[in-house]
């Protein structure tokens, strides 16, 4: 109380003063602690706690003891801490307690501590700060480690062993804990799973045999697995497989007999052979005789300058693992058996490319999938890989390598490189992958002249495509015997694709095709997916030998005459606007004004002939062949609907059972009540 005297009066005023304690930071307490034996230590993790705003963690604080630890004050029990940390910037809190002793339980606690920020730089123990309660408890039991080591047979490589019979494994285990089973895991080479054999245990060795029908030419693979103390896995080998190599005397291969035109194969053989002499390989054929059978490769310099192969006719040269040759045998025939030795199954196969096309074999003796090949020493990627059946098949992911069978690889650009067949690998990315996931739209193409075909070929739009060469696109092949080819031709740069896909949001676009082939007759264009194509746009071939179109989204089915003498015949397919494609097509100003029967092509007519007609609207259309007695011969469209345009109809003298002979003849067209009719001339 204070007196104030003034005048006499005498005033007194009571002072009230209030102090106020300073906030002081709270820990949180660290949540979820667990603890994870090893060999002589303890790893421990938690959860780092929530800090209130205006505070700093400063250090965590761990607890150990070999009873269990009350869940009292954190500062009574300041002789079972065994380590202060600094906080994790970024990571989850943890510690790695070592140097314990196995077989002993440990029991822990931690704490987290805190201060507020801005008081100066804070220490772990400091005035300032504050230590949290205990987290829960963990507990861990330290253990020795459970080791397995193979003795037999040697890993990684050991001497190769016969087909057939059983192989036996022996596994020598350490620190096996009494209750856990050894288990062996074995399959055959490329196989999708394994099967499992429980091992017999001697002291500290584990054996069991893999059956004789497992050891096959696939070669063998295994592991072997058990658990230790804390219930981990323990495996050996660590990764992967270990590969057993297996001798066989059985590799054979089947080959269909046939003409040039569907008898072509590419082909290898498996394996590191005995002996890889030509002679060897084909000895039921030999001699070498090039009118019952024959051999090509890709020569040294790559493929010859006219786009073909070298003939591997000196049967003294020796086929190498990993590569392929182009075999045909008028009879077909089996070849066979050959001895050889499984490749190892726990390392990839590397085959060196040189630049453009190359001609690989699959070097296991089963499926290789495509998505487990990569390209190694070059800035190329794997873009174009063909299997053959008669016809060229384009190979991407989801699709296998095939044992026996022989394929062209060509890396983007036509680079050099090295290409890696894991067998046994997680897929890559390094594999062509389908284009049609990526396209908006795709058309196929096929063709065909007598029993040659060219089935895969493919043009369409996709997102980001441009009018050269993309990753998307796929260069055409270099066709075998007696072939027939489509290619698509770049508008900006030299090449023959049989994938073009062209970038999305033109008014029109234009692809041009050359048929090529060494087949004389009627080359049938037949398309499939117009309709993949979105409404709206027209879909048009253009033949300009002619002067035919067609619309494909009413036809998709196009034929015309081929000489086989290996001269480019173009073809263009039109997509856009209707008003676009009209335009380009010239439908505009070329719709036919009355029914016509064009002049055939050729006439004289020898093997084939192109015979056109036109009509001005849609009508149904009978096209027949008299002699000059006014005898029909032939009934070539019999009664067909067509939509204005011009049309044609291939014929060959004769194909239709119909007895030709060389003279002149009447082609009567009948369109709805109209009739025509022109000479034609057979020459046979």
């Amino acid at each position: 109380m204070l007196v104030w005297s003034t005048g006499g009066m005498r005033i007194r005023y009571f002072l009230v003063v209030i102090l106020f304690a300073p906030a002081v930071a709270v820990a949180q307490v660290p949540q979820n602690l667990e603890a994870t034996a090893g060999d002589r230590q303890v790893s421990l993790e938690w959860t780092t706690p929530e800090v209130e705003e205006g505070d700093s963690l400063t250090c965590y604080r761990v607890y150990r003891d070999t009873t269990s630890i009350p869940d009292d004050t954190p500062s009574d029990f300041s002789d079972l801490r065994v380590a202060e940390l600094e906080p994790f910037e970024g990571e989850a809190p943890s510690y790695t307690d070592s140097g314990l002793s196995n077989g002993t339980t440990y029991f822990y606690r931690v704490t987290a501590e805190v201060g507020e920020t801005g008081d100066g730089p804070l220490t772990c123990g400091g005035d300032d700060t504050d230590e949290s309660s205990f987290s829960n408890q963990a507990t861990a039991t330290p253990f020795a480690p459970t080791v397995l080591q193979i003795t037999s047979p040697e890993v990684p490589v050991s001497q190769p062993v016969d087909a057939d019979r059983a192989v036996d494994v022996t596994v020598e285990g350490t620190n096996v804990p009494p209750d856990e089973t050894v288990r062996l895991r074995h399959r055959q080479g490329g196989e999708a799973s394994f099967n499992t054999l429980t091992m017999a245990q001697n002291g500290t060795e584990f054996t069991a045999s893999i059956p004789g029908a497992d050891v096959t030419a696939r070669g063998v693979e295994y592991f072997v697995t058990t658990r230790d103390e804390g219930g981990n896995a323990v495996r050996v080998p660590s990764e992967g497989v270990a590969s057993v190599r297996v001798n066989s005397k059985t590799l054979s291969l089947t080959q269909p007999g046939g003409t040039a035109q569907t008898a072509y194969r590419m082909v290898t053989y498996p394996g590191q052979l005995n002996d890889p002499q030509l002679s060897n390989l084909f000895e039921v054929l030999t001699p070498y005789d090039p009118a019952e059978w024959r051999l090509f490769a890709i020569g040294s310099e790559g493929v010859t300058a006219d786009g073909g192969y070298v003939e591997r006719d000196d049967l003294g040269t020796d086929l190498g693992t990993g590569e392929g040759l182009w075999f045909i045998s008028r009879s077909g025939t089996t070849l066979g058996p050959i001895e050889g030795t499984s490749l190892r199954t726990d390392r990839p196969f590397e085959i060196a490319l040189r630049a453009g096309w190359n001609l690989i074999g699959n070097p296991f003796a089963f499926e290789v999938p495509v998505s487990q090949l990569r390209v190694t020493n070059s800035a190329g990627t794997l873009q174009d890989i063909f299997g053959y059946d008669g016809t060229f098949v384009p190979k991407s992911e989801g699709d296998v390598l095939e044992p026996y069978r022989g394929y062209l690889v060509r890396l983007s650009d036509g680079q050099a490189g090295t290409l890696v067949i894991d067998p046994a690998a997680s897929p890559t990315s390094s594999a062509p992958s389908s284009a049609r996931s990526r396209a908006r739209w795709t058309v196929d193409v096929s063709v065909r002249v007598g029993q040659a075909r060219d089935q895969f070929n493919t043009f369409g739009a996709a997102p980001g495509a441009g009018d050269g060469i993309d990753p998307a696109d796929g260069r055409e092949p270099p066709p075998v015997g007696d072939y027939v080819s489509l290619a698509f031709q770049l508008p900006t740069q030299n090449g023959a694709l049989w994938r073009d896909l062209r970038g999305t949001g033109q008014a029109l676009r234009t692809w041009t095709a050359d048929v090529r082939t060494t087949v004389s007759g009627r080359a049938t264009l037949t398309v499939k997916g117009v309709e993949s194509v979105p409404e709206g746009q027209d879909v048009w071939l253009v033949d300009p030998a002619l002067d035919l179109s067609q619309n494909l989204r009413e036809n998709p089915r196009y034929q015309f005459p081929v000489s086989g003498e290996e001269e480019d015949r173009h073809v263009r397919f039109l997509v856009g606007s209707p008003a676009e494609v009209q335009r380009a097509v010239g439908k505009e100003t070329s719709r036919p004004e009355r029914v016509r029967l064009l002049p055939s092509a050729p006439n004289p007519i020898q093997a084939q002939a192109t015979l056109r007609y036109a009509v001005p609207s849609q009508k149904r259309v009978t096209l027949e062949l008299y002699d000059l007695l006014g005898r029909r011969v032939a009934t070539l469209v019999d009664d067909r609907t067509v939509q204005a345009g011009t049309h044609s109809y291939v014929w060959t003298p004769g194909a239709g059972g119909e007895r030709v002979s060389s003279g002149t003849y009447l082609l009567r067209l009948r369109a709805g009540e109209e009739t025509r009719t022109r000479k034609v001339v057979v020459v046979q």
